[in-house]
């Protein structure tokens, strides 16, 4: 039964990694759908052509797999040392890592393309595309894992009998071990994003957020970064154990990143300005990488054809 159970959860996160996930992307799509207002929502709905703002959410892993689109890989995470902030942790790259990129900054070039009135359609679609997903990818601990064992893909972990690794346990497999019951429930369905939204939603509607938590991005990457050590320290648990020890910190990722979806989205459709933190932030970056759009870009880029 237990090999049959192993079976059914990783044929359910199949093809799921460096990142939530599709579950987690499109519960968080889901929330932050949910919080935003009716012409909010109309705006997306045309930026995004018609698609869904879940739909959307997975788009960036799908199109990583596309040649045009590998550079973008770079994108999902954001890794540091242990006791490392993120600006301390730039200082300390070489030039050459600096110019691969990273979240925070392609954030910043998401927002920079949808509000450009000279960008296309399909760059700004794109660039919402991207932003949804990275907010996502921020709040899973282990997309800001540590630099020398790859975000904890080179950490082995036998998770229900099968050989997989720390950084996919955090991805998919909890979620699906902790909430098999949320994830069957009939009033959804058949939709266990939807389902893991309203659980989500339900659990937290008393958690009133403060405005200082949708500040800064690199804010965001620090609370992901606390239960770091931890999911280290604590891999050799059992199963059952590490999901009962981590599901409250894989659930309140997953909805915060559903706020903060609403809190980015709505302010990138709208005419709003950037904060004061995002745009100190902004200059921060500047000073220890220089002009990160020099570099950082959310347009595909196609290969020469060679005759």
């Amino acid at each position: 039964m237990k090999h049959f159970l192993a079976i059914t959860l990783f044929s359910m996160i199949a093809q799921q990694a460096w990142s939530w996930g599709s579950l987690g992307h499109k519960t968080s799509a889901n929330i932050a759908w949910n919080y935003l207002d009716a012409d909010t929502k109309a705006k997306v709905t045309t930026l995004l052509n018609g698609q869904s703002l879940a739909e959307a959410a997975v788009w960036a892993d799908a199109a990583r797999a596309n040649k045009e689109w590998k550079f973008t890989i770079w994108f999902h995470f954001e890794k540091a040392p242990d006791n490392f902030s993120y600006l301390d942790n730039l200082k300390r790259q070489s030039p050459d890592t600096r110019k691969l990129g990273g979240l925070v900054e392609a954030l910043y070039i998401a927002e920079d393309t949808i509000k450009d009135p000279n960008a296309s359609a399909v760059d700004k679609e794109n660039a919402l595309k991207f932003a949804v997903h990275f907010v996502g990818d921020i709040h899973q601990p282990l997309h800001t894992g540590r630099v020398e064992d790859n975000s904890g893909n080179k950490i082995p972990v036998k998770w229900l009998g099968i050989d997989t690794n720390l950084h996919s346990i955090w991805d998919s497999q909890m979620i699906y071990l902790g909430h098999k019951d949320v994830l069957a429930d009939p009033s959804a369905a058949g939709d266990q994003a939807l389902a893991y939204a309203n659980y989500l939603m339900t659990k937290y509607k008393d958690f009133t957020p403060s405005p200082e938590m949708f500040q800064r991005y690199d804010d965001w990457m620090h609370e992901s970064m606390v239960p770091r050590k931890d999911a280290y320290d604590f891999k050799d648990l059992t199963e059952q154990q590490y999901t009962n020890k981590f599901l409250e910190t894989v659930d309140s990722r997953v909805y915060m990143a559903g706020l903060r979806i609403a809190w980015t989205v709505k302010r990138l459709v709208s005419t709003e300005a950037p904060t004061d933190p995002l745009i100190l932030l902004r200059k921060a970056i500047v000073e220890i990488v220089g002009d990160f759009s020099e570099f950082v870009s959310l347009k595909p880029k196609y290969l020469a054809t060679v005759k």
